[in-house]
């Protein structure tokens, strides 16, 4: 299937109020890079690759998400917004989303974070492996925070270990490289089916996936910067290093 048909939906929840102050006004995604809100590096990633039919899933002052993109028009994307005025979980809001994806695979991303890694090859991998759910793996130093993400020698992911913690074991966790969740990930239509609606809030991290180990959950490493602004100094490094990526790709 070209890329053009394939569906995506960029999760955008969080809140800024952890980067400064000033962010509580406005959804973390809009923080600002460079003079653009970091979500439009995302749209322009996805762009790139040539994907066009983008979902937004927003849930707090949710009016400045759209107010900015509109249409999507002046990127040459069409933009559907999905608002919630509670709280859903990232599968929460996936599971709102499931009226809207037309393609039998799409792909999801987080609108905090940016895993600049082939698109093209994600999804092809997920199409090989007759996979239901694929994982782009992030190669990072210092999981604390971070899902650590085990896989076999086939690709299947056989465990999730959230690093947290102080002492000995979280030092030595920070001075090794680990392979964690990237926030990119290509699901197939008929997983939706097994989210319950939400309220409560339902977590694609914590209550989904693993419920698909053993049920072809594939992982695929990949090369590529991973920054994750919930993080103040990969939002710095965003500043320095996010301009320029994608616009002319």
């Amino acid at each position: 299937m070209p890329l053009r048909d394939w569906d995506a939906v960029i999760l955008c929840g969080g809140l800024g109020s952890h980067l400064r102050p000033a962010m509580e006004e406005r959804p973390r995604c809009l923080s600002p890079v460079a003079g653009r809100p970091f979500l439009e590096y995302v749209l322009l990633q996805l762009r790139s690759f040539g994907l066009r039919n983008v979902t937004v899933c927003v849930n707090y002052l949710n009016h400045r998400v759209p107010e900015y993109f509109e249409t999507g028009d002046r990127w040459d994307m069409t933009l559907t917004y999905l608002t919630a005025r509670q709280a859903l979980g990232t599968a929460g809001a996936l599971k709102r989303a499931q009226g809207v994806i037309c393609s039998s695979s799409f792909l999801v991303l987080n609108g905090d974070s940016l895993f600049d890694i082939d698109l093209k090859r994600l999804l092809e991998f997920h199409q090989v492996r007759g996979a239901q759910a694929t994982v782009a793996l992030a190669t990072v130093r210092s999981p604390e925070g971070h899902a650590e993400v085990h896989t076999d020698e086939a690709g299947n992911v056989t465990g999730f270990l959230e690093r947290r913690g102080t002492g000995h074991a979280a030092a030595a966790a920070r001075e090794r490289c680990a392979r964690v969740n990237g926030g990119v990930y290509v699901l197939n239509r008929e997983i939706l089916d097994e989210i319950p609606a939400a309220p409560p809030p339902v977590s694609l991290e914590s209550d989904v996936l693993p419920r698909l180990i053993g049920r072809r959950l594939c992982g695929l490493p990949a090369e590529g910067r991973f920054i994750d602004i919930r993080v103040p100094q990969d939002y710095s490094q965003a500043q320095r290093e996010l301009p320029g990526r994608f616009v002319s790709r």
